[in-house]
Parts: C-alpha cells; structure tokens; sequence
C-alpha cells in the first residue's frame, strides 16, 4: 500500500515522518550537510502538519545561527495550520480534502474536551476560514518582512494589542473580519483624536495597521484594507503661529555646534553627519571595510534604498584614516559603543544620540514652537537635512553635474515616489526604475558640492574623549583634561569662501 502524500518540509523515513530543510550553498561547508532532518514523533500526516512547524522555525533559525525557545504552539497558530492544510488539499499537495476535514473534526473535538466549547467553535472558526483573530497572522508577516527591526515588530504587537484591547472595551470582535471601514474609523476618534494624541504619533500607528491588512490583502484573502485614507490630516495652523516641523540646522547653528561640542565621539559623528547625510545608526554600523579607497559603503539601513555606495567627502578622509589605522576590516569605524541587548530598539548609536542633545542643550540650539512641544525642532537628523539643504542651494546657485535625483540616491531615499525637502522628485518611475542609479561622477559632484559654512571648525584640538566603556567624562574631568586629548591634531577652520 502506497504512503500518503507529505506537504511540504516532511518526507517519510521508513515508517516515521520527519522535517527536511534545504541548507543554502553557501553555508553547505559551514553545516557539513545539505540538508537538515528531524523526525517526529507522529506517524500521523495530519499531525505532522501541525508539529512540523516550530520544527521548521527552529531549523531555519540554526542556519542562521540562532536559538530560538521551543514553545507550546497557541490554539490559534495551530487552527491557522489547519487553514493551510485546506488550501494545500485544495491545490493537490498533501492529503486530500475529505482527510484533513475529518482530523480537523478529531482536533476539534479534542480542544472542546480540553477547553470547552466556546473555544472548539473558534478553533474551528479558525481553521475554516472563518475568523482570523488580528494578531494570528503578525508572525508569518515578520517571517516574510526580515528588514524589520524587532523593536519596530515590537511597536506593531502593542499596536495591534491596543486594537484588541478597545474591540474588547465596545463589544466588538477581536478579528480581523470585524475591523470594517467604519470600525477603523472609531477606534482611530476614539483612541486617538477624542485624546488629542500628536497627529506623527497617530499616524505612525495607522500605517503599521495599514501595512499590515494590506498584507493579508495580498496573501491571506483578506478581501479590504479598512485603514485606507484613515490617516488624520496635520492640523491647519494659523499664518503668524510659530512652525513645529523638523528642520535642518542653520549655518550659524552648524559653526556654533561643530566650534562648541566638547566631546571628540560626538563632535565626530556630527562632522560625518553633515558631511555625508548618513543617518546616526548609519554612522554608527560602519565597518573599516566600508570605508576604503575613498568610498563609504552603507551595508545595514532602515530601508532598501539606504543600502548604498557614496563617494566620502575630502574633508572625511583625516578622520577615516584616524578611526581605521591599525584595525581589522571588520573592526567598527567607532569603536567603544555597547552592543545593544537582541530585541533592543535601541541601536549602538543610540548612546551618541543622546549624547549630543545634551551639548546642542548646552549650546543653546534649541527650537520649540510652543511651550507644550515634546521635542525640538531641531535633532541630530538635522544634520543629514543640512546636507540635503545645502546640496540643493548649490542647485539653486548653478552647481553642475548632479540632479535632485542625484541628492536622493546619495542620501539613500526612495526616487520612484520620493521628496526632496518636502517636494515630490518628478518622473518618479522613468528615473527611479528606467534611469537606474545616479552615475559614480554624479553622486561625487553632489558630495563636493556640500561645503562647511566659513569659519567652520573642521578638527578640533580641544575635544575629550569618552571613558573607557563608553562613560561621559565628569564636568570637572572635561575642563581639566580640555586641551590634553588628541593635542596633535591641529584647529583648523574652513576658510572663507565667497560663493
């Protein structure tokens, strides 16, 4: 008699059913073997649908050199299996239809058993396709989506928990099934706009809830994203009321912080900063391998289009050739920022981060346009603004050899859909998908184009280094040690230049 057909990950070994994963070419030398096995301890084909799954999730996981928690697969991830069992019948692959229809009746009369009845209906629910409860389908969207941080899949579990929690509060369903247009619509008035919550903050949370229905839109069937044109509108402000938006730093600003900043660590991201447009985790995941033969090359971003390849600015090589001297290629550039604990939203830069506001504070560069503002106007990504405000006033004033489309690729922004500066780049699909990438000559002419405003401090002698571990020195110790630190490096300024 010929055994039943497996789906996919399983294949039978003698009369056991055991998950296979396929290893990569790449790491077949590292693992010694091309494929991974584990065999269950089912003999059941059905059952083996279902426990093969954290199985699979935790071979995957070896390969990339992780440990992952053997854990109790929920009710509902379990029910979900089922509705993939469905699905495979129906195409063919696997046991046939009438099979998996009859385990699900055993399964579902061993949760009611287990649980009660209430809870045998929903499983079933579940595995039919019935209900999807909102947060059953977050892991396979994460599996999918591994450009996601874990703190950003944190901020989208506790967004998703909080529409679970009012659905709760006014009797509606906690599934994605319930959750209509006009259901989006009052858990946003409720949630967001009855308690003045900040329009940025508000519509953070509604593209998340976005992004995540049009997902199941795309692969679960669902048949409507009810947060579609949901976002709330940016309050209208009266003409003479002062502007929160975020802005670049000003010439002046920029003299008095890279003249002013006392910490060397600081004072060197800012200048990299301004002089690059690089992010501050940017910054902060560069490698001396990155930074070779006058090329900076941005491996790990917060999107796609940050990946990328820019020429360095001359007045970066002193400071590369410093940071690299005597290091391995994949030494950091930066050296001494604490690795952040895994599942941290925090980045290694973060430190630097904060370190900073504290000396712009002191500085004085500081801007709110009301007295209730949370932040400033004004942050350490005011100085990737500075470099993109600058490279567009050389546009302005006849700079040659570069385009606006130019300045996004440089800076790492999308230029199919993209802005500069709040603008939309036009002939966004002929020159973000037709055109390809700005030329090498292209990208270097928008680089250089970028110039410190005169007398502009561009080396510091005067600058503290952190303690070991990281530690900011003491007030006492910085005013002690303010000329000892790195005396050799001179105090140059840029010189004036008449443009």
């Amino acid at each position: 008699m010929s055994k039943q057909k497996l789906g996919r990950w399983l294949e039978w070994h003698g009369n056991r059913i055991r998950v296979v994963v396929r290893v990569p070419p790449r790491l077949v030398a590292t693992i010694g073997a091309t494929k991974l096995r584990e065999a269950l301890a089912t003999r059941d084909p059905m059952e083996a649908e279902r426990e093969k799954v954290d199985v699979v999730r935790r071979l995957k996981a070896k390969l990339r050199g992780e440990k992952v928690a053997v854990a109790e697969p929920s009710l509902n991830a379990e029910a979900l299996n089922w509705r993939d069992a469905f699905r495979d019948a129906a195409r063919g692959d696997g046991p046939d239809e009438e099979t998996v229809s009859d385990a699900l009746g055993e399964a579902v009369g061993r949760v009611e058993r287990k649980h009660g009845w209430a809870a045998g209906q929903s499983y079933a629910a579940v595995a039919l396709g019935n209900a999807t409860p909102l947060a059953s389908l977050l892991d396979r969207w994460f599996a999918e989506k591994s450009c996601f941080s874990d703190g950003y899949k944190g901020d989208i579990r506790r967004m998703v928990g909080r529409l679970e929690q009012w659905c709760r509060e006014n009797a509606t369903s906690t599934t994605v099934e319930a959750i209509t247009g006009d259901t989006a619509g009052r858990f946003i008035h409720d949630r967001y706009v009855v308690p003045k919550v900040n329009v940025i903050t508000a519509n953070k949370d509604i593209s998340a809830l976005h992004s995540y229905w049009r997902w199941m839109k795309k692969r679960c069937g669902v048949k409507a994203n009810p947060w579609q044109e949901q976002r709330l509108d940016k309050p209208q402000k009266r003409q003479e009321a002062a502007s929160d938006d975020k802005r670049p730093f000003t010439d002046d600003e920029v003299r008095t912080l890279l003249g002013g900043v006392k910490l060397r660590r600081e004072w060197e991201f800012s200048f990299f900063a301004a002089l690059s447009g690089l992010r501050v985790n940017e910054i902060g995941g560069l490698r001396v391998k990155h930074c070779e033969a006058g090329k900076i090359v941005v491996a790990r971003s917060k999107t796609s289009s940050g990946m990328r390849t820019i020429p360095a600015h001359p007045l970066l090589a002193a400071l590369i050739e410093r940071h690299t001297a005597g290091k391995q290629p994949d030494d950091y550039l930066f050296e001494g920022l604490p690795e952040q604990a895994r599942g941290s939203k925090r980045d290694r830069a973060a430190p630097v981060s904060q370190s900073f506001t504290r000396e712009r504070r002191r500085l004085g560069v500081e801007e709110k346009a009301a007295e209730g503002q949370r932040q400033s106007n004004v942050d350490f990504h005011s100085w990737r603004r500075w470099f993109v405000r600058r490279a567009v006033s050389a546009l302005e004033k006849g700079g040659v050899g570069y385009t606006a489309w130019t300045i996004a690729n440089v800076i790492g922004h999308k230029v199919e859909d993209g802005t500069i500066e709040g603008t939309a780049l036009p002939l966004g699909m002929t020159m973000g998908v037709y055109a390809g990438a700005a030329s090498w000559e292209a990208m270097a002419a928008c680089v250089n184009a970028v110039a410190l405003p005169e007398n502009t401090a561009i080396d510091r002698a005067d600058l503290v280094a952190h303690l070991p571990g990281g530690r900011r020195p003491k007030r006492g110790r910085r005013l002690r040690l303010g000329h000892a630190d790195d005396a050799g490096h001179g105090d140059g300024h840029v010189p004036a230049l008449h443009d």
